[in-house]
Parts: C-alpha cells; structure tokens; sequence
C-alpha cells in the first residue's frame, strides 16, 4: 500500500479533530469559574465530558486525573488501529513512553513506603493498574517487601534489565532519580530504534522532530539538574540522552569536557540554539542563596518557554506539509498532550484556589 492509502482516512480525521482543539474560550471559562467543580462542569459537552462525569460521582481530582490518563492511552490505540503495522508499531513505542512513566509512579510509591517509610495505602488507589503495553504487575511493584522482590515483579518484561542494575542500597543513597533515568534512557535507545524501521518520509520526520525533541530535553536535564554543580564527564554521561545533536557533539569532544565542562557545553548550545545561552548563561552555582535559586529558576522556566514554543512551531510547520506521513500523527499527539497539560493544571489550580492571575501566569497566557 501505498502512502496515500496508509494515510488518507486517519490523517483526514484527525485534522478534523485538531481543528476544534484548543479552545481558548473553554479555558477561559474554566479559569474564571469561581470553584473547583464549576470549573469541572464547563467540561461538559466537551470531549472531556468523561472528566466531569467522573468528578461529579467522586469528587476526588486524582480519579479525574486516572480518567484522563485511561483516556489518552485508549487515543494511543485507536490510532494504532488504523495505521499500517510499521507506523502502528512505532506509535506503540511512543505509548511505552506513557507506561514508563506510569510505572515511575508506582516504583515511587515502594520507595516511598521502603525507604522513607511513608504510608502509602491511600495512594496506591490512584496508580493506574491495567494493561498500557506490556504486562505490568503494579500491586506486585507497590507491594513488594524488598527490593529483590521489585526487581522480580519486572520479570519477563523490557524494563528488566535496568531494575537488575541498581540495589536498595543503591536507592537508599542516591535516590531515586539514577534509575528513572535509566527507564528513560532505555525509552529513548528504544524510540531510535523504531525511527530506523519507519522508510521514506516518515522516517525523515520522526528523526528531524524526536532529534530537537531530545536536545531539548537535554538541554532542560543540564540546566535544571546539573549545571549548578561542577560537572565531570562521568556524570555528565550519566544524565545526558545519547541521542541528537547535543549529546553526539559533547561525545564528540568529550576530551575538552575535563577542564572545563560548562564552557564546552555552552558553546554547543549557543552554535545549535542561541536564543537562550544568556538565559542559560545567567544561571550561577547553587548555593544556600535563596535568591540565587529563585534567579536560576526563573532563567530555567524562560528556557523552558522557549522550547515549548519551538516544539510549537514544528509541529505546526508538519501539520502545513504532507499531509501522507506520520507527521499529522505526531502533531495530533502532541496537540492532544498540550491541551491534556493544560487541563489539568487549570483543575489543579482551582483546586488550591488560585486566582485567576496565578494560574495564567502559570499557563503563560
């Protein structure tokens, strides 16, 4: 088949649907409700309509928020429906992302009980429990007594092979943030993977949009958890995504990163990206300085605004091109996670009553 036939039907009607997204007068709505659940109920009507229904039988924001993600995984897979196998499968891959990240949350909670010894009865309820991509045993996650007995309830999945590689000991000293990094490194190495089986122009795409995609992410990872610190390769190595351009250029001169690492590292990003090396260029070591802190993270949320935007515009640029590729797939997913953030951190704002002030700062709008 070709790519007009593999396309045609599924791209037609998800520009349908991206073309009644977004609308600013429903959010506007929401964050002038004056509560919570009045907020909730300006859903209704919407294809969110579930989210109010779920509200309105609960009252419990954390079931809407495990209804929103059962509703973006059943997306996921009505999509993956109507595509050939090898775009199905590769979309497969980005829904690994979402279990992934499903299954930090319940490893967060064994931590939280085994090492911290926190109760966590209340909030296991809110973990969700079925079927995402692979055969995941939360309850056996959650409730595992030892760390070998985490280790084990992996067995016979893909994500076997990182949990063997740490120890409680190991978690108890460094936390947890070394092994839900190697769960994303093993997501990335996976998703490079799968872009080399896509042909043609799909796989142009999904390389052009997922390389700017991880040197973004890897420019977030240094600026929010390791620029402030002295850096040496090893560590460097240990946060950094191998993949795109950041990461294959700091591997390329990997011998000049041991005198000086920061200065390498931004003259990288200023080659690739100098919109924001005199954000990133502002930001100074860490220190019990209060105001320090609050600089760094402002520095760090306009980078973080830049680099939405520039997703922003290449996912529009896409949704003007081709209309016979992955592209208008990708574009929909990310259009549809962008209006789900937005969602929830407006319900999330009502619910810590806000104002309304504080929660379009908080949207940038």
């Amino acid at each position: 088949m070709g790519r007009v036939s593999d396309y045609s039907f599924i791209n037609a009607k998800l520009r349908a649907r991206i073309g009644i997204m977004h609308d600013p007068q429903l959010v506007d709505s929401m964050i002038k409700a004056p509560s919570l659940t009045e907020a909730v109920a300006k859903l209704d009507g919407t294809r969110y309509q579930q989210l109010s229904e779920v509200y309105r039988a609960t009252g419990d924001l954390q079931q809407v928020e495990l209804a929103l993600l059962e509703s973006e995984i059943a997306n996921y897979r009505e999509v993956m429906g109507y595509l050939p196998q090898s775009s199905s499968s590769f979309v497969s891959v980005l829904l690994e992302k979402v279990e992934i990240d499903n299954i930090k949350n319940a490893i967060r909670l064994w931590y939280s009980a085994n090492v911290m010894h926190h109760s966590i009865s209340y909030r296991s309820a809110y973990i969700y429990k079925s079927l995402i991509v692979h055969p995941i045993n939360y309850d056996a996650i959650i409730n595992a007594g030892t760390y070998s007995d985490l280790a084990a309830s992996f067995h016979g999945t893909p994500y076997s092979g990182v949990l063997s590689s740490f120890t409680f000991d190991s978690l108890a000293a460094s936390g947890l943030f070394p092994l839900e990094i190697a769960l994303d490194h093993k997501w990335f190495s996976d998703l490079e993977s799968a872009i080399g089986k896509l042909s043609g122009k799909d796989r142009q795409i999904a390389e052009a949009i997922y390389s700017v995609d991880v040197d973004l992410k890897n420019i977030l990872m240094i600026t929010r958890y390791s620029y402030s610190y002295h850096l040496d390769a090893e560590h460097l190595a240990s946060v950094i995504i191998p993949m795109g351009y950041i990461a294959k250029e700091i591997e390329r001169r990997k011998a000049a990163l041991s005198d000086d690492p920061m200065a390498v590292i931004r003259e990288i990003i200023a080659f690739r990206y100098p919109q924001i090396i005199e954000e990133i260029a502002h930001i100074r070591r860490t220190s019990d300085d209060l105001t320090t802190v609050e600089e760094n993270n402002r520095e760090i949320v306009r980078i973080e605004e830049y680099l939405g935007e520039r997703r922003k515009k290449e996912y529009n640029r896409i949704l003007t091109g081709d209309p016979f590729t992955i592209g208008v797939v990708l574009s929909y997913f990310f259009i549809c996670a962008s209006e789900e953030s937005v969602i929830r951190a407006v319900l999330s704002g009502k619910y810590y009553r806000w104002s309304e002030d504080k929660i379009r700062e908080r949207l940038g709008l």
